[in-house]
C-alpha cells in the first residue's frame, strides 16, 4: 500500500506544549504566595493557597494529558516523539514540585528562621525567574518550528537556553545559602523542623532543576 508523502509529514507537536506550560506557570506562581504567608505566620493562608496550588496542579495534569493524547504518530516529525514526551514530563514536573511545596508546608506549621528569611525570599524569586525563562522558551516553539530550527530563530532559542541555565545556577547558589542559614539556626529548632525545611528547600530547588531540564531538551532539539 502506498502512503501519500503528505500523510507522512506531520506538523511539529511542540507548539501544543504552550497550553501545558501556561497551566504549570499558573500553578508555580502560587509558591511565592505560600512563602510570603509562611514568613508572615499566616498558617490558615498557607493552607488555603496550598489547596489552590493542588487544584492548579490538577489542571496542569489535565493539560498534560491533552497534549499527550494529541501527539501525532506520523513517521516524519521535526523532532523525535520520545524527546517531546520527555519535554512534557519535565514541564509537568515543575507543577508537581510546586504542589509538593504546598503539601509540605501544611503537614506541620513551620517557623521561618530569622537568619534565613531574606535569602529564602530571594531564592524563591530566582526559582520563579527560572520557571518563567522556561516558559519564554516554550513560547518560542511556533517560530522555531516554522523556521525548521534554523537561522535567527535557532540562535534566539540557544540564547534563551543559556539564559535559563544562568538563572538556574543563581537559584542553586541561593539554595546553598538557605541551607547554610538553616543549619546555623539548627540548635534553635526541633530536628523534625530542620528535616522538613530541608525537604521544602529541595522541592523549591527541584522546580528550578526541572525548568533547566526544559532548556536542555530544547538544546537537543536545536542541535539536531
Amino acid at each position: 500500500m502506498r502512503i501519500p508523502l503528505a500523510n507522512l509529514l506531520v506538523k511539529s507537536p511542540l507548539p501544543q506544549t504552550r497550553e501545558l506550560m501556561a497551566a504549570v506557570v499558573a500553578c508555580s506562581e502560587k509558591v511565592p504566595q505560600l512563602i510570603e504567608m509562611l514568613c508572615n505566620g499566616d498558617q490558615p493562608g498557607v493552607e488555603r493557597v496550598a489547596r489552590e496550588t493542588s487544584v492548579l496542579e490538577g489542571e496542569a495534569d489535565a493539560a498534560k494529558n491533552r497534549v499527550r493524547s494529541q501527539m501525532p504518530r506520523g513517521l516524519f516529525m521535526q523532532v523525535d516523539r520520545r524527546d517531546v514526551l520527555r519535554l512534557i514530563a519535565e514541564v509537568d514536573a515543575i507543577a508537581d514540585c510546586a504542589e509538593d511545596v504546598g503539601v509540605l508546608l501544611t503537614l506541620r506549621p513551620l517557623i521561618v528562621p530569622e537568619s534565613m528569611s531574606t535569602v529564602l525570599i530571594l531564592f524563591v524569586e530566582r526559582v520563579m525567574d527560572t520557571v518563567r525563562a522556561a516558559s519564554q522558551l516554550v513560547e518560542m516553539t511556533d517560530a522555531l518550528s516554522s523556521s525548521g530550527f534554523t537561522g535567527r530563530h535557532r540562535e534566539a532559542g540557544l540564547s534563551q537556553v543559556d539564559e535559563l541555565s544562568r538563572k538556574e545556577h543563581e537559584a542553586d547558589k541561593l539554595q546553598d545559602q538557605c541551607a547554610k542559614a538553616l543549619f546555623r539556626a539548627e540548635s534553635e529548632m526541633p530536628p523534625v523542623a530542620v528535616f522538613m525545611w530541608t525537604k521544602v528547600l529541595n522541592k523549591l530547588g527541584d522546580m528550578a532543576n526541572h525548568a533547566e531540564n526544559v532548556g536542555d531538551q530544547f538544546r537537543l532539539f536545536l542541535a539536531n
